[in-house]
């Protein structure tokens, strides 16, 4: 009995100081009451498709996740392989992200995300903007931004080449593109810098020759279901060929024609910065790290000319498009989960602090309506520029296969190395399009 006793006086002490602690931990704030609400955060994972921006992204998550209560936001960055082989790897393992960054993968693994339909920023959405993700009824993505790809050129080394202020509607022709390279080496500058990476090669720059086949949508659409039926030439398609003509003037003027495969991403933005280059083929995505080296210099857009007719389409205009798409899961994360994802993704573009890691950190343009902040840099106001005098050519590489590009790519990294000529690259162009799913 008094072994009882004993045990229950034990025990009363016991609650009594654990009460005492639980309530000095409370009036404190201390570590220990932050552990037990971070345990109690709902985990979600984003896949980033953009690793140019990944620093910018992280910190944009940091200062979420300070705020958030119920979740815990990480990025899981792509690690070496494109956007269709780590979504496959990650839910053939069942570890599917809660959220990930979606182009032309979205026709192969639509069917594994969530109707967003009801969220608040769809009818803040630009026109057109959410046709690519619609679905019967359902949005099963988020658009991020609109982004631009060409030349990108540093104004200050090319009004030295000219000789005066450099205006982009010198250069209409191939010949106007030559004549300026020109111009820049009689600077002892060297002309362009080509990243040899397969996404840019492989998406952006082979998306020229598909979007400048013809100024009508449903034309040029065709010319793409028809190589892939195997009823197109390239070898005698003129727009082709005059894209091709476009990159071997490229390579010709290649800051790194001795090696070309060796720059690696950083390259470029350090090349054009500095002044060493006058011209560098990418897209505005660049100008963060751009700015980081030069925050002062004046950049813009040129378009890459396709033939020696001024008048030509392409010749005036850049590609402009929705490139990437926030989809939530639907088939693996659990209904907290899929919660928190939106939560986050409304704060991105809805919350005055997610707006301004929009467009001040990550460098993306709006294209929601209920946000008002302008983008600062030059890159992004040309874009706008070429938005409002029309003058843009459709992104058709969202519609490419989900192994498109990296096939496409690897083609035009052997043809940028001279491991192939242009015959055989029209032939591995061909033989891919005849095969793709």
């Amino acid at each position: 009995m008094k072994k009882v006793k004993l045990l229950s006086v034990l025990l009363s002490i016991t609650l009594v100081v654990g009460i005492l602690a639980g309530c000095g931990s409370k009036t404190t704030g201390g570590d220990s009451t932050n552990q037990s609400t971070s345990d109690k955060k709902v985990e979600v994972n984003i896949l980033m498709g953009k690793p140019e921006v990944a620093k910018q992204f992280e910190d944009i998550l940091a200062e979420y996740n300070k705020e958030s209560k119920t979740a815990k936001v990480s990025m899981v960055p792509l690690g070496g392989q494109n956007a269709y082989e780590k979504m496959t790897a990650l839910y053939a393992s069942n570890n599917a992200p809660t959220i990930s960054m979606v182009g032309q993968e979205f026709e192969s693994f639509k069917d594994k995300f969530l109707d967003l339909g009801g969220e608040s920023w769809v009818k803040n959405a630009m026109d057109g903007t959410l046709d690519y993700v619609k679905d019967d009824n359902k949005v099963l993505g988020m658009p991020v931004t609109v982004e631009a790809f060409g030349f990108i050129y540093n104004k200050k080394v090319l009004d030295e080449a000219v000789g005066g202020s450099f205006d982009p509607a010198m250069v209409k022709t191939t010949k106007d593109l030559e004549d300026l390279f020109k111009k820049i080496e009689a600077k002892g500058k060297q002309a362009l810098h080509i990243s040899p990476m397969d996404w840019s090669l492989g998406a952006h720059l082979t998306n020229i020759f598909f979007t400048t086949q013809s100024q009508n949508r449903d034309d040029r659409h065709k010319f793409m279901s028809d190589l892939k039926a195997g009823n197109v030439s390239l070898k005698d398609n003129k727009l082709f060929n005059g894209w091709l003509d476009t990159f071997d003037l490229m390579k010709k003027y290649n800051s790194a024609k001795a090696s070309p495969l060796s720059p690696q991403y950083e390259d470029g933005p350090q090349q054009l910065a500095t002044g060493q280059v006058g011209m560098w083929f990418m897209g505005n995505w660049a100008y963060p790290q751009i700015k980081e080296l030069d925050d002062s210099g004046e950049y813009g857009f040129l378009p890459v000319p396709v033939s020696n007719n001024a008048y030509d389409y392409g010749n005036s205009q850049i590609s402009v498009g929705v490139p990437s798409y926030w989809c939530v899961d639907a088939s693996q994360s659990s209904k907290e989960q899929q919660e928190e994802a939106k939560k986050f993704l409304s704060w991105l573009v809805n919350d005055p602090k997610g707006q301004d890691g929009y467009v001040n950190s990550l460098n993306f343009i709006p294209i929601y309506t209920n946000i008002t902040l302008k983008p600062a840099d030059p890159i992004s106001n040309n874009i706008l520029k070429y938005m409002s005098n029309k003058q843009t050519l459709e992104w058709m590489n969202n519609y490419y296969p989900a192994d498109g590009w990296p096939k496409m790519g690897a083609s035009m990294q052997k043809y940028l190395d001279n491991k192939i000529d242009r015959n055989g690259l029209v032939d591995e162009f061909e033989a891919y399009w005849k095969t793709a799913k």
